[in-house]
């Protein structure tokens, strides 16, 4: 089983971390797998344990606890899409035996409370007052692979290159935003893991494993919709000309160029 987890911090992508290992801590300590200085994060803080096809998510006794789907906990066996939460950093736990097709049905994936209860957190993170650029930084610094924010759209701009498919001709695939605030935009989907929507709002993540796209539901009053079909939870498959709609925003699955 390939298991990882995408570790985020007030809806920005911090880190992609594969959970390769028999232990993979994760604390403020630089020898930790996963390294996250923020003071609400112990030195040691947590650790994936993975035993066979099972991963435990297990607190090592640190000083503000470890949240499994909302729900405070010592020892957790964690599930496709489960959220681990340690202070204000969210880690996102992604089996890829589901997203690459090893099972038969995606949209099997286990409902979990967390998924049924986010609407009332996310609203509540929306409603806090502002903090300055200057002291975010000082406070959230996380030791990680630093990536953009990515629910936030750049300026208009050409996607860039990503190859026209693979050896079986499957196409790499884009996003244009058909309605918005970003309409005739063009979104490339050539990392990993995509956030589009507007932080705060509506969130989903556009998930790429080699040429093969999915998508899922992060946050948002809204609910997530493929094709004017509103989504269960879970990870569902993108193809070209699939429509997706999170929240004020449209976009169209087309080939990249």
């Amino acid at each position: 089983m390939g298991a990882r987890v995408v570790v985020s911090l007030d809806g920005e992508i911090l880190a992609e971390v594969a959970l390769s290992k028999p232990l993979t801590v994760v604390g403020r300590h630089p020898e930790c797998d996963v390294v996250i200085e923020h003071p609400a994060v112990s030195a040691r803080h947590m650790v994936f344990r993975t035993v066979n096809r099972t991963v435990y998510a297990e607190d090592l006794a640190s000083t503000n606890g470890t949240k499994v789907n909302g729900l405070a906990t010592s020892h957790h066996v964690v599930h496709h899409l489960d959220l681990i939460e340690i202070g204000r950093h969210k880690l996102h736990f992604f089996d890829d035996a589901l997203l690459a097709g090893a099972l038969d049905d995606l949209e099997s994936t286990v409902v979990n409370q967390y998924e049924q209860t986010m609407l009332v957190g996310h609203a509540a993170e929306a409603r806090r007052a502002p903090v300055s650029r200057e002291a975010a930084s000082a406070l959230d610094r996380t030791m990680t692979i630093t990536r953009p924010p990515l629910a936030q759209l750049a300026p208009a701009q050409a996607a860039p290159t990503v190859p026209h498919g693979d050896a079986n001709g499957r196409a790499a695939l884009a996003l244009r935003v058909l309605a918005g605030p970003d309409e005739g935009m063009t979104v490339a989907l050539d990392r990993p893991n995509t956030m589009i929507g507007r932080v705060g709002r509506d969130t989903a993540l556009v998930i790429r494993r080699g040429n093969n796209f999915f998508i899922a539901r992060l946050a948002g009053q809204r609910p997530l919709s493929l094709n004017r079909v509103e989504l269960a939870p879970g990870t569902h498959p993108l193809g070209e000309g699939d429509v997706i709609d999170v929240g004020a925003n449209t976009f169209e699955v087309i080939v990249a160029r």
